[in-house]
Order: C-alpha cells, then structure tokens, then sequence
C-alpha cells in the first residue's frame, strides 16, 4: 500500500512540473494588423536575440508559435 501512494504521487508530481513547464514557454511572432487589415507591425517573444519590436502595435493582432519573421 506504502508503494503504491509513493508511485502515485510521483506520478502527480511529475505530471504537475510538465503542465506547469509547458505552461510558461511563450515563444513566436505576434503580427499587428491596421484598420484596413494590413500588416502594421510585429513583436517576437522567446527567441534571444531576435525578440524586439517592430512598426505599430494595434489592437488587432495574430499569434504564430516559432521564431520566423512574418516579413
């Protein structure tokens, strides 16, 4: 019985610490949309050396997973 809840809550532990990994990897291109639909600018998140801002940041905006340029 005492090995069976020490597997259990490995088990649980473990499956606790890949949510919670999975959970905080933000990482890709938000792209910012003008009121005419057309590409205002973008903003890369996660990727080192290449995150940073570009052009307008609106409030219409798309996300893609991934580190490559929309441009």
């Amino acid at each position: 019985m005492r090995s069976a809840k020490l597997f259990l809550t490995g088990i649980l532990l473990a499956a606790a610490s890949s949510i919670s990994f999975a959970g905080g990897c933000l990482q890709g291109t938000f792209v910012y949309y003008d009121a005419d639909g057309g590409y205002a600018g973008h903003r890369t998140v996660g990727c080192g050396a290449a995150d940073g801002t570009w052009g307008t940041v609106t409030d219409d905006s798309s996300f893609t997973q991934g580190c490559s340029s929309p441009i």
